[in-house]
């Protein structure tokens, strides 16, 4: 396959992360060297506008917020460290000064984050970091005009604590779509609820906001035979359900549908408009940014150790379900990553053999290679 650009990214160990920014045409690429590298697209080539040193040890995810509050970059790294970076054009490029440090969080426990995702919505950004051991942390900002003082919104484990010594795998991904599909079945419902995806060890957790914005875990996507090394999840609130797409360990790649149907109280409730749900997320900003919320000081005064697995069936409102249909031979050997497209009708997947394959959806439903990448 032609008509890719290949580039030294002059890092001196691994490159562990390589993200787009929200338009395409900012790269950023991290590695096991501790340093954080962003690039510019120029003309038919990717120019080099600051290399710096990022954290003490291996840099394991890395991202981008949205650009609507500046240029932001979140980053977490083995030295149990997340931070966010920002911008300054003030500074001239390669000078590693042109991205500041304005936030920092230390783990809570003795494992690192190792999973980073940022959600926007409108003007406001939310923030979502899972450590090594499968505790699950999703922040907002206490101002939304700034990034560098955030609160914690929520924080549960996502499953049992593994064993010393036990191989891990934790990721963790908002559904980044404008439009929710709970408020494709509940018109009326929370305009800023969030929705989360988790890999956890050798499963696929979704987790949803309730009326009162705490999380719960809405359903489980079992069926996997390894440890699941990734998850994406489709944009698009219009097919009817949300498209779930997961990695793991055995090599191969799965897809969900997830349905969200209203509960049978809910349909009830919903018959009545002077009985609908409201969110206190209908609180204005102004009062956020002044006092933390109620489930943010509760869980501030708690122990992280305290913080027991987030059961199912915790909302009311909505009944989950879900069919896997497809289970791809990715020939990968361990997939390592998966990603939809913009779209949803195509996936990305890459692993051990070093290379990338694409799949899309044909008129049947199946999902059948497409292309892939000449390791050459």
């Amino acid at each position: 396959m032609t008509a890719f650009t290949d580039f030294d990214a002059g890092h001196r160990d691994l490159v562990t992360v390589t993200k787009f920014n929200f338009y395409g045409n900012r790269i950023l690429t991290a590695s096991s060297d501790h340093r954080i590298k962003v690039w510019d697209q120029k003309d038919a080539g990717w120019q080099l506008i600051d290399t710096w040193r990022a954290h003490d040890a291996e840099i394991r995810d890395a991202a981008w917020n949205g650009p609507f509050t500046g240029q932001h970059i979140g980053s977490v790294g083995e030295d149990m460290k997340f931070k966010i970076w920002q911008e300054d054009v003030t500074q001239p490029p390669n000078s590693g000064r042109r991205f500041r440090n304005i936030f920092r969080l230390t783990s809570p426990v003795r494992t690192p984050y190792v999973s980073l995702d940022f959600r926007n919505i409108d003007l406001e950004s939310y923030l979502a970091l899972i450590t090594r051991d499968g505790l699950l942390t999703v922040l907002e900002p206490v101002s939304p005009d700034s990034l560098a003082e955030w609160q914690q919104l929520d924080q549960f484990r996502v499953c049992a604590e593994p064993s010393r010594g036990e191989e891990t795998s934790f990721k963790v991904q908002f559904h980044h779509d404008p439009m929710d599909y709970t408020q494709i079945v509940l018109p009326g419902w929370d305009s800023k609820c969030l929705s989360l995806v988790v890999a956890a060890m050798d499963t696929v957790k979704v987790y949803r906001t309730d009326a009162n914005r705490r999380f719960y875990h809405a359903i489980e996507l079992g069926g996997h035979n390894g440890l699941v090394r990734d998850i994406s999840w489709a944009n698009g609130s219009v097919r009817g359900f949300d498209l779930i797409a997961s990695g793991s360990k055995d090599g191969v790649v799965r897809v969900f549908e997830v349905y969200t149907t209203l509960s049978s109280a809910a349909s009830n409730t919903a018959n009545g408009a002077s009985n609908r749900p409201t969110s206190t997320s209908s609180h204005s900003s102004a009062g956020r940014a002044s006092t933390q919320s109620g489930i943010g000081t509760a869980l501030a005064n708690r122990s992280p150790a305290t913080l027991l697995n987030r059961q199912g069936g915790g909302d009311t409102h909505f009944k989950h379900t879900y069919k896997e249909v497809a289970s791809i031979n990715s020939k990968h050997l361990d997939v390592w990553q998966v990603e939809f497209s913009q779209a949803g009708d195509c996936l990305l997947s890459s692993g051990d053999d070093g290379t990338v394959r694409f799949w899309k959806r044909a008129i049947n439903g199946k999902w059948l290679e497409f292309a892939e990448t000449d390791n050459d």
